[in-house]
C-alpha cells in the first residue's frame, strides 16, 4: 500500500509541476504579456497549483525516508505452486491466545511492520509484579515457539513495547545507603583552583619583585656558605701547605691600610717642620 500511495504522489506532483513549468515558458517567449497575471483568477490559480506542489512533495519525501510499512496481512510461503498468507487477526489472536493465562501480562495493539529486512512484530503488554528482563525474554521465546509451530513463519523481528509497569523489583534500602556512604567517603574533591595557593602577579609584577629578591639573597648566601665550607682550615692541611696558609693570614694581618700610611707621613712632616723652625731661631740669635 506505500508503494501505491508513492507512485499516485509522484504521478501527481509530476502532473502540477509540468503546468507550472509550461506557464514559465509560455510567458518567458511572449505568449503571456506580465498585464494578464493582474486577474485574480490567474493569480489564484497559480497560488493554488503552486501550493499543491509544496503539499505532494512534503508528502512524497515523508514516505521516501519512512523505513517502515504497517501492513495487515504477511506471506508465510511463497511457492511455484502457489503462495499462502496469513492476516493481522490471525496474527493477533495467536498472540493474544499464547500470552492470555500468564500471570500480570496483559495484551494490547497488535501490529505488522514490513521492511527491508523482513516482518517485525510489534506488540504492546502491560506488566504487573513482575521485572521486565525476566518477562521480556520469557514472552519472545514463548511467542517464537508458537509462531514456528502454528505457522511455520519466523519474524525478523519481535518488538514489545511496555505501556504500563509494576515491577517487582524493591531496592534495599541500606545497601543503597552502605554504598552511597563508601562513595562519599572515597570522593577527592577536584577543585579548579584553591585560593590560598593562587600566585597574583596582576599589580605590575610589584609582588613578583618582591618575592624574587628573598629568593636572590638566599641563593646568594648560600653560594658563600657552600665556598666557605670547601676552603679547609689551616689545621687540617699538611705541613707547609698550612704553614703558606698561616703567613698569608699573617701577612694579610700586618699590612697597614692607605689611611694610616698617610697618618704617618703627616706626622712626620711636622716634626721636621718643627725641626727646622727651632734652628733658625738658634741662628738668629
Amino acid at each position: 500500500m506505500k508503494k501505491n500511495i508513492e507512485k499516485v504522489l509522484a504521478s501527481a506532483g509530476l502532473i502540477v509541476a509540468l503546468v507550472l513549468i509550461i506557464i514559465l515558458i509560455v510567458t518567458a517567449f511572449g505568449g503571456i504579456t506580465p498585464e494578464e497575471f493582474d486577474n485574480q483568477l490567474v493569480r489564484g490559480l497559480i497560488i493554488t497549483l503552486s501550493v499543491l506542489y509544496l503539499l505532494l512533495a512534503a508528502c512524497s519525501l515523508t514516505l521516501l525516508f519512512l523505513n517502515s510499512d504497517t501492513v495487515r496481512e504477511i506471506t508465510l510461503r511463497n511457492e511455484q505452486g502457489g503462495s499462502c498468507k496469513a492476516t493481522l487477526g490471525v496474527i493477533r489472536k495467536l498472540v493474544k491466545e499464547t500470552f492470555r493465562g500468564l500471570e500480570g501480562v496483559k495484551t494490547g495493539k497488535v501490529a505488522l511492520i514490513v521492511n527491508e529486512y523482513g516482518v517485525k512484530l510489534k506488540v504492546a503488554v502491560r506488566i504487573t509484579d513482575r521485572d521486565v528482563f525476566e518477562t521480556e525474554t520469557f514472552l519472545r521465546t514463548l511467542l517464537e515457539e508458537e509462531v514456528k509451530g502454528a505457522l511455520g513463519f519466523r519474524f525478523h523481528a519481535i518488538e514489545f513495547k511496555i505501556v504500563s509497569l509494576q515491577a517487582r523489583f524493591k531496592a534495599d534500602m541500606n545497601k543503597v545507603n552502605e554504598e552511597v556512604e563508601e562513595k562519599v567517603a572515597a570522593h577527592v574533591p577536584n577543585y579548579a583552583a584553591i585560593p590560598n595557593l593562587v600566585e597574583r602577579v596582576s599589580d605590575g609584577g610589584a609582588e613578583a619583585a618582591e618575592t624574587a629578591a628573598p629568593v636572590e639573597n638566599e641563593s646568594v648566601a648560600a653560594e658563600a656558605e657552600a665556598a666557605a665550607e670547601d676552603t679547609p682550615a689551616p689545621e687540617q692541611m699538611p705541613g707547609e701547605i698550612a704553614a703558606e696558609v698561616a703567613d698569608e693570614s699573617f701577612e694579610e694581618e700586618d699590612v697597614p691600610s692607605e689611611a694610616e700610611d698617610g697618618d704617618n707621613d703627616k706626622e712626620e712632616n711636622e716634626t721636621e717642620g718643627k725641626v727646622e723652625a727651632d734652628a733658625d731661631a738658634e741662628e738668629e740669635e
